[in-house]
């Protein structure tokens, strides 16, 4: 049955369709690396050595040593009226598309400061190898790969104040973009058997990560033992795949635009009562007025079944600032708190075949679509095809249909709604397995819900399947018993 769609749902999502690829799609993905490779041995290398396997380099901070003169690529300089020129290359032996392999050891606090590559240059650990760098500040670069590395630091350590790594996009150096970071670890701590709840929130520095790089890639990586994370603040910048657990604060945060956030698996909520800051899996926010656009967050399993009664970890929130376009999909969020997707002040907002359910009695988990905190900003959005403890609309314009909820949707204060299709059903019955208490849960659906919409329902589900008609709601496709 077509559903009628009125008018002030149609204003804005004419205005604010998503393109069908995400926007990190404009940017350069790091491709094999068919360069030379050069070798740096704590234990066998030399400070006279060629980066041959024979006679490796002993540091890698020799490497990028400017002074050394080995990277062939142009570097940013400040001209006087505050603007950026490119100094010419150095006649060095390593260029775009070669590799820098780490052997095992400790490299301590390195610097990559002002190159400016055309092609990727990895930065990566050798076969079998396991290098450990306890920081990495880059600045005015481009064009970089950091891959399977270990970043471990804590707070009051040296290196960046803020985080184990930095991403910088420096007044005085320069812009950064092109930085990628796959299959790598980030800590402060491998074991934190004798970590206090206040320890979350002192012993590691403020994050795992944090990027103002312009079409960053963060891929496979895994974050633990962290009290933040994850922290993107460049545009067009993609996070995937990565596996981030143990943390006291946040997992993922962002302040940017075409953030494309994916297929990234948050469990494991450290929260204590010493943490003054809500914790939150993935949370975005704006910085100086701006107005944040085209962000995608598909596909994440968030899980959090710590049973203290004073620990939580919100799912998906934007609580302030200004956005618009943001598509919230296939994610499935098992969690503790009441946000479990929170849109204040999002304009053409898609929530969308999303799966979410409280894991602690007496919190509700909601779907919450809201205006602005400053009361600003009205929220609109489409909320269609999801299964959901409950589904809460304040003060926003809301197309909502063909979800399924535990509790009946709640319309307050000012909400105007277009609704049809919705049902009201228990949930635990829908899933494979739904026991919090014995930390047993798995979201894929064993029985059938009521059919969900077709129309603007993603291609593929949270496992990559394909949906057929009649579309089922929710994160997952059932698969046929």
């Amino acid at each position: 049955m077509r559903r009628t769609v009125p008018a002030f749902v149609l204003l804005w999502l004419a205005a604010t369709t998503l393109l069908g690829a995400p926007a990190w799609a404009v940017c350069d993905a790091p491709a094999a690396q068919t360069g030379r490779v050069f070798h740096v041995d704590p234990a066998r290398g030399a400070d006279d050595g060629d980066g041959s396997a024979q006679r490796p380099w002993r540091s890698l901070a020799q490497v990028l040593d400017p002074a050394r003169g080995l990277i062939a690529a142009p570097r940013l300089k400040r001209r006087p009226d505050g603007g950026f020129a490119m100094e010419p290359a150095a006649n060095g032996p390593i260029h775009g598309g070669d590799v820098i392999e780490l052997a095992n050891g400790a490299y301590g606090d390195v610097k990559l400061i002002g190159y400016v590559n055309d092609r990727f240059i990895s930065i990566a650990a050798a076969p079998g190898q396991a290098p450990v760098l306890h920081s990495l500040w880059i600045a005015g670069a481009s064009h970089w790969l950091l891959r399977g590395l270990t970043f471990s630091a804590g707070s009051g350590e040296s290196g960046p104040a803020n985080a184990i790594v930095e991403a910088d996009s420096h007044a005085s150096l320069g812009p950064s973009d092109h930085i990628a970071f796959i299959a790598n670890r980030f800590f402060a701590a491998e074991t934190v058997t004798d970590w206090r709840p206040e320890d979350w929130v002192a012993r590691p520095k403020n994050y795992g990560l944090v990027s103002q790089a312009r079409c960053a890639l963060f891929r496979g990586n895994e974050f633990f033992n962290l009290r933040n994370a994850l922290d993107v603040g460049g545009d067009e910048s993609l996070v995937e795949d990565n596996v981030i657990h143990d943390f006291g604060n946040d997992a993922v945060d962002f302040h940017a635009s075409g953030v494309t956030i994916r297929r990234n698996h948050i469990s494991a909520s450290r929260h204590t009562p010493a943490e003054p800051l809500h914790p939150d899996a993935i949370q975005g926010w704006a910085l100086h007025g701006a107005t944040n656009r085209d962000i995608l967050i598909d596909g994440n399993v968030i899980v959090n079944l710590n049973p203290a009664e004073d620990n939580e970890m919100q799912g998906v929130s934007i609580f302030t600032d200004r956005w618009e376009g943001v598509t919230v999909q296939n994610n499935a969020i098992a969690t503790n708190a009441w946000h479990g997707i929170a849109l204040y002040g999002v304009r053409g907002a898609k929530v969308i075949n999303n799966t979410l359910a409280a894991t602690r009695p007496g919190r509700d988990s909601w779907i919450m679509i809201h205006d602005s905190a400053d009361h600003s900003v009205r929220g609109e959005a489409i909320a269609r095809n999801n299964i959901a403890t409950a589904i809460v609309i304040e003060n926003a314009d809301v197309a909502l249909d063909h979800n399924v909820t535990a509790k009946p949707i709640r319309v307050q204060k000012q909400a105007r709604v277009a609704d049809g299709g919705n049902n009201v059903a228990p949930l635990a019955p829908l899933f494979r397995r739904f026991a919090p208490a014995s930390g047993l849960v798995d979201l894929h659906l064993a029985a059938a819900p009521p059919p969900g919409a077709a129309e603007g329902a993603p291609e593929r589900d949270a496992d990559g399947r394909l949906r057929v008609a009649p579309v089922d709601p929710g994160a997952y496709v059932r698969r046929a018993p």
